[in-house]
């Protein structure tokens, strides 16, 4: 913060913080530098208009500043708050853990509305979330049906930030977090009445498509899945069936020009009902299929 002269006045750190992101490519300086100071003082927006001509210590800015130089490097603002609103929850992040999107939660609506409309029971289900990253499909499926979810995630570090937030959620006795590569770890003897799963699905030619930052700062094993993108499916949709009651459904997140690839592998591995339903931009973004 050392460009600032004389107090370091909140409007004014504001406008420092903008006009130094508007020398990069980023789209909306103004919001972003609101997003970052938001975060350093801990108020909503309302009352950051109500505090421009108010003070901020020398603490607040130092962090501020190295905030800013974060973002001019690239980074995301979710990694570099530590934090995300997904749902109308705020989830702990960390660059061990893909940053939730609004694919997903379109993914989590189609989900909760065929649960709800062919179980009478929501709470009595047993889900299992595979690939459970940072915990939000299991936290969400948890709260939102009250019912019992196993997440299991390659990666430990990941595991360590689902469990922040199941806990800050209070989700504890009804989300069991475990580390597995797919269903190695999965007891064979447990059976599921649904699995859901945002798998990696981006094809390593699709990387340069992407933007810098996603490529650089979020977790490759999380995004990519080989030339087209269907490695993780090619194990996941055989190996599931096995692990479903009769009536199981298996829910997928996919990517936009999968469906018929994604169907095909549903129907080979005996699924019945498949479906692809796509998203609000009208692209394919969900599949399913019924265990019969």
């Amino acid at each position: 913060m050392s460009a600032l002269e004389g107090e370091l006045i909140i409007g004014r750190v504001l406008a420092w913080a903008t006009r130094k992101l508007e020398c990069t490519e980023i789209s909306r300086p103004d919001f972003e530098a609101q997003y970052l100071l938001l975060a350093v003082l801990h108020i909503n927006t309302a009352a950051l208009f109500l505090s421009l001509e108010n003070k901020m210590s020398a603490r607040q800015a130092e962090r501020f500043g190295t905030m800013v130089g974060r973002r001019i490097q690239g980074e995301p603002l979710q990694y570099i708050v530590g934090s995300v609103e997904f749902w109308s929850k705020n989830f702990h992040l960390t660059p061990d853990v893909l940053i939730p999107r609004h694919e997903t939660e379109f993914v989590l609506e189609q989900t909760i509305a065929l649960l709800k409309g062919r179980f009478p029971c929501p709470k009595k289900l047993r889900l299992l979330d595979m690939g459970t990253g940072s915990g939000v499909i299991a936290d969400v499926l948890a709260g939102e049906l009250g019912c019992h979810v196993l997440a299991c995630d390659i990666s430990s570090p990941a595991l360590a930030v689902a469990a922040r937030n199941i806990a800050e959620h209070q989700l504890e006795n009804r989300v069991t977090l475990v580390c597995s590569d797919l269903f190695t770890a999965i007891a064979t003897t447990l059976k599921f009445d649904c699995i859901i799963a945002n798998p990696p699905y981006v094809a390593e030619h699709e990387k340069q498509e992407l933007a810098d930052e996603v490529v650089q700062f979020e977790p490759g094993q999380a995004l990519f899945a080989g030339d087209d993108g269907l490695d993780c499916y090619r194990r996941l949709i055989p190996e599931s069936y096995a692990f479903l009651h009769s009536g199981g459904w298996l829910m997928l997140e996919i990517g936009a020009s999968q469906g018929e690839a994604v169907s095909v592998m549903l129907r080979d591995a005996g699924y019945q009902n498949i479906n692809i339903r796509s998203d609000y931009c009208r692209r394919p973004r969900f599949a399913c299929g019924r265990k019969q």
